[in-house]
């Protein structure tokens, strides 16, 4: 199998399928990032994830799932060659991220293993629920805030930084490469909340802002009509990108949130108002086609395809 997310085929085939719903927890679902488990009248949202970045895409999960964060647990695999200095380096990024977000460590399980080449860190994020998970509903607008590709750029960065300082100046590099606060969007997704509007939510990460549209459409069951003019990239990602050939819209997008509403614009304004970037790019419509339009083409939005950091990790 390719590296990174299985894909919907497979996971339909070989996971979905396989598993029933027991107990007092949703089903697992395309575009669906968080657990919801509800016992003797408590709501609690689960969400994983992998990697460098672990804890803010488990922790943007629980917030896209319409939650805030309580604490995450980690797994920690470790390689035989790996020398104890190195688990306290992966703990202290734990940690450090873990504040940036405001959570704690609650517990975890580390364990060294001869059946890996470097560590491994899962991270799951333990939270509770603000309001129900909702689906898209056709006519709605799909509305996006702030940039595609910013975490996706910052793994590019990292293992090419002197190859594009050989064609780009530094200050290209420092306005591409964005803080952690930016990769964090439980201030949106609360903002969005309290305004009791009826719609969905769904973080975009892995597989870039297209595979976030896919997911939020596949689990919704609906269509999208999009306009990929209003999908806002910085001007330093799209030359990094040029520099390595690659497509933004299928870059590690963590960061950027994707809600849908009745009226787009009047949650724009008050993103605005609360100086968080956002746009209305399109809208869910009945059925299933799911059309992006450019100045010169449009074409049908496919099955979410291996994110573009592979080739660079």
């Amino acid at each position: 199998m390719k590296r990174g997310k299985v894909s919907d085929t497979i996971l339909d085939r070989s996971v979905f399928k396989l598993l029933g719903r027991r107990g007092n927890t949703s089903k697992p679902a395309y575009g669906q990032d968080a657990a919801h488990i509800h016992s003797q009248g408590w709501d609690t949202l689960a969400a994983a994830a992998t990697g460098s970045l672990a804890v803010y895409r488990a922790v943007n999960n629980i917030s896209a799932a319409g939650g805030a964060a309580d604490c995450i647990m980690n797994t920690i695999i470790i390689d035989e060659k790996s020398r104890e200095i190195r688990l306290k380096e992966i703990i202290k990024e734990l940690d450090r991220q873990c504040q940036v977000v405001g959570v704690g460590i609650a517990g975890g399980h580390t364990t060294v293993c001869p059946n890996v080449n470097s560590p491994v860190v899962s991270v799951t994020a333990i939270g509770h629920k603000l309001r129900t998970h909702q689906k898209a509903v056709a006519g709605q607008d799909i509305v996006m805030t702030k940039h595609i590709g910013m975490s996706g750029i910052r793994t590019v960065i990292s293992h090419k930084r002197d190859k594009i300082l050989n064609v780009l100046p530094e200050d290209v590099i420092n306005k591409a490469f964005a803080a952690d606060e930016e990769l964090i969007i439980a201030k949106e997704a609360q903002i969005f909340i309290k305004q009791n509007i009826d719609g969905a939510m769904h973080d975009a990460s892995e597989g870039g802002i297209f595979a976030a549209l896919w997911d939020m459409a596949e689990y919704s069951g609906t269509g999208l009509d999009i306009d990929l003019r209003h999908i806002s990239v910085k001007q330093e990602i799209i030359e990094i990108c040029e520099l390595f050939n690659i497509n933004p819209y299928i870059l590690d997008s963590m960061g950027c949130l994707l809600m849908t509403c009745e009226n787009g614009c009047d949650i724009v304004n008050i993103m605005k108002q609360n100086g968080i970037e956002a746009a209305v790019i399109g809208k869910i419509t009945d059925g299933n086609n799911r059309i992006i339009h450019n100045t010169e083409e449009d074409r049908y939005l496919g099955l979410p395809e291996q994110d573009e950091i592979y080739r660079f990790i």
